[in-house]
């Protein structure tokens, strides 16, 4: 048997491709969470699913809380993608 991502990680992981993809952020580089979430709403990605999915990043260390309350990208974030 397989170990597939949940939803929620794979939701997570198209939050890391539009950090790094889309926006060229690197690691340790933040952006604002509403300008995230109008990204992830271009996605089509609910924002349950945005909410529950930047926890699990951050839960894993994908992601962090910036000092000026931006999301930063971590390394072992930016590494993922």
């Amino acid at each position: 048997m397989s170990n597939a991502p949940s939803p929620q990680e794979t939701i997570a992981k198209r939050i890391l491709f539009i950090m790094v993809n889309e926006q060229g952020l690197r690691a340790g580089d933040g952006m604002s969470p509403d300008n995230l979430t109008h990204d992830m709403a271009r996605h089509q990605i609910s924002q349950e699913d945005q909410q529950q999915a930047v926890q699990l990043a951050k839960d894993k260390g994908w992601l962090r809380d910036g000092p000026y309350g931006e999301l930063q990208l971590t390394e072992t974030g930016f590494a993922l993608d």
